[in-house]
């Protein structure tokens, strides 16, 4: 029963915990993933981007660490973006006066070619 009632406190704690802008803030990237045939391939995407954030402020959006929009005293907006990866690419929304992070996502690329290196069974300190 206590172990009940400590569970119970900490998902409350969680729950209850987390300041109300986190929740408010929202970047969606679509699509998140790319499938190209070999490895190291480049894959180009037309991403639809959307973001939110609970009071309206100035914000960038930065591709890895290249600046691709910025938008004053603006709560939310979407834009259409042409890309072209090759590899994981981080798009961060970004405060230009403070410099911190307010939202992160990623795309992936992923390849259908086969990987040439096996991952071991076990571990290499096992007896058996």
């Amino acid at each position: 029963m206590k172990y009940f009632v400590l569970s119970l406190c900490v998902f409350v704690a969680v729950i209850w915990g987390f300041p109300s802008h986190a929740q408010a803030t929202h970047l969606a990237i679509s699509p998140k993933v790319c499938v190209v045939l070999q490895q190291h391939d480049f894959c180009d995407l037309q991403l639809k981007i959307s973001w939110q954030v609970a009071q309206p402020e100035d914000v960038c959006l930065y591709q890895n660490n290249q600046q691709i929009q910025c938008w004053k005293n603006t709560r939310k907006a979407q834009l259409h973006h042409k890309a072209r990866v090759q590899v994981e690419t981080i798009y961060s929304l970004i405060n230009p006066h403070t410099g911190s992070k307010i939202a992160t996502a990623k795309v992936e690329v992923q390849s259908t070619e086969a990987k040439t290196t096996r991952r071991r069974l076990r571990s290499p300190w096992s007896l058996f």
